[in-house]
């Protein structure tokens, strides 16, 4: 018996698989005067009961992570050396935009906290609410149809780009 102790110890912990949510598909939405949007009913369930509303990492956008994913995306912003400048001001950067606990009303609207919406959307009122994997991404229309244009103009370029990482 002892034996097979020894065998079991020396064995590698096995860690459960993280859980990945998956948001796809793009809405078009408008912001109503209280500053909400409503999340498309296809969000809602991988989305969950609770929240982080945050910035994008590109800063272009806002991001709505579901728990789980929001603690992701920070673990690994941890794990960069904090002791680098740059490092310090994304750390802090994220920080200052991130609201969890964010939950949704019972007809789905969620409210954009005002500091982030103005500095992401500044006055816009019309959005598009799109899937990004394990987040949502909320932009400006305008904009969102301008980010579709440069992905057509350079489509072959990025896929080059992508290739080469596979290396």
């Amino acid at each position: 018996m002892d034996g097979e102790r020894q065998f079991d110890e020396q064995l590698p912990v096995q860690s459960k698989p993280a859980k990945k949510f998956t948001f796809f598909g793009s809405y078009d939405h408008s912001i109503d005067a209280k500053g909400r949007i409503i999340i498309p009913n296809a969000y809602r369930k991988a989305l969950g009961d609770s929240f982080t509303i945050t910035i994008g990492l590109d800063d272009r956008a806002i991001a709505i992570y579901p728990d789980a994913a929001f603690e992701e995306m920070i673990a690994e912003l941890y794990r960069l050396n904090r002791r680098k400048p740059a490092v310090q001001k994304q750390q802090d950067h994220v920080a200052k935009f991130s609201y969890p606990g964010m939950q949704a009303d019972n007809q789905g609207r969620v409210l954009l906290p005002v500091k982030l919406r103005q500095y992401v959307l500044g006055d816009a009122k019309d959005v598009e609410i799109s899937g990004a994997l394990d987040h949502i991404r909320i932009v400006d229309s305008a904009m969102a149809q301008a980010e579709d244009e440069f992905y057509k103009d350079h489509r072959d370029e990025i896929l080059d780009e992508i290739a080469e990482l596979e290396d």
